[in-house]
């Protein structure tokens, strides 16, 4: 290979890797921009933390994250956060649950099940809080005091 062609070859290949490194740094800060919309979400529309809720079997479910998903019980919304392996964003169609023996409601320690039976993700309930849908989930302003 003549050194014309590799001085070639080598700025293509300079400037393949620093598109790359843009677009890496592009998607990185979309993807710190999009966590912290789902941070705000959060910490407006969190409530009160809940020992258990119970959900009817037509009940709907929403995800909030990986870490998280809103769950339906009577109409009304909660966020279960979950430890584990499950992916409720890629749950396209539908969850399950696993709960306690003898009760129809969930609570910390009850599982969140992703995916097909036997190979999708699973999850703890560590923790179950109100949701209020109406709460104005937007970013604070530079400008304006964040609460602590």
């Amino acid at each position: 290979m003549s050194s014309t062609a590799k001085v070639g070859l080598s700025a293509s290949l300079c400037a393949c890797l620093l598109a790359a490194c843009a677009t890496s740094n592009e998607q990185q800060a979309a993807r710190s921009e999009a966590e912290a919309l789902r941070l705000a979400e959060i910490n407006a529309r969190q409530g009160q933390a809940m020992n258990q809720i119970c959900p009817g079997r037509s009940d709907g479910w929403r995800p909030l994250g990986n870490n998280s998903v809103l769950l339906e019980a009577r109409g009304e919304w909660y966020m279960a956060e979950l430890s584990g392996t499950c992916d409720p964003e890629s749950a396209f169609a539908a969850i399950a649950t696993r709960r306690g023996p003898g009760t129809s409601c969930l609570s910390r320690g009850d599982q969140v099940f992703t995916g097909p039976p036997r190979s999708g993700g699973r999850c703890v309930i560590t923790a179950l809080y109100e949701w209020d849908d109406e709460a104005d989930a937007s970013l604070p302003s530079a400008t304006s005091p964040v609460a602590q």
